[in-house]
């Protein structure tokens, strides 16, 4: 069985810009809205083909003793690696994001409906986020 989630992605005002279902770890598929396509779709099509840049922390030897040093990294899209380094980038450039287990995704669908602001909906999926599973079911 694998481990299904969804990374939904926010603007700096919560409101959401799209989702990337993930496998595990690694990205299986994204869709944007129209917002999030002008902001991220350029970074995200440059990623399919070059993926994600990042820096890895790296212990080295020295004449001193060991360090660390930082190390530039490509992380593909279906790399276990790069939803970890999606979330650094995002919050790196001012945006949020929240993972929910797939079987959140039709109240988080339901909560976005709800005529109430962008932060109660982004709390309220918050506590979706938080609750067990079993009570995600029916």
């Amino acid at each position: 069985m694998t481990n299904q989630a969804c990374l939904i992605i926010f603007n700096p005002e919560l409101l959401p810009l799209g989702e990337m279902a993930l496998e595990g770890s690694a990205c299986d598929q994204i869709n944007l809205s129209q917002e999030g396509e002008t902001l991220l779709g350029a970074h995200i099509a440059e990623w399919q083909t070059q993926g994600l840049a990042c820096q890895r922390p790296s212990l080295i030897k020295t004449n001193e003793g060991t360090g660390c040093a930082f190390c530039n990294e490509q992380i593909k899209m279906n790399s276990q690696d790069f939803a970890q380094a999606f979330r650094s980038w995002l919050e790196d450039h001012g945006f949020s994001h929240l993972t929910l287990p797939l079987g959140a995704m039709v109240a988080f669908s339901e909560i976005q409906r709800m005529a109430i602001d962008p932060q109660k909906k982004y709390e309220l999926a918050l506590m979706l986020r938080d609750l067990p599973v079993h009570k995600l079911a029916g």
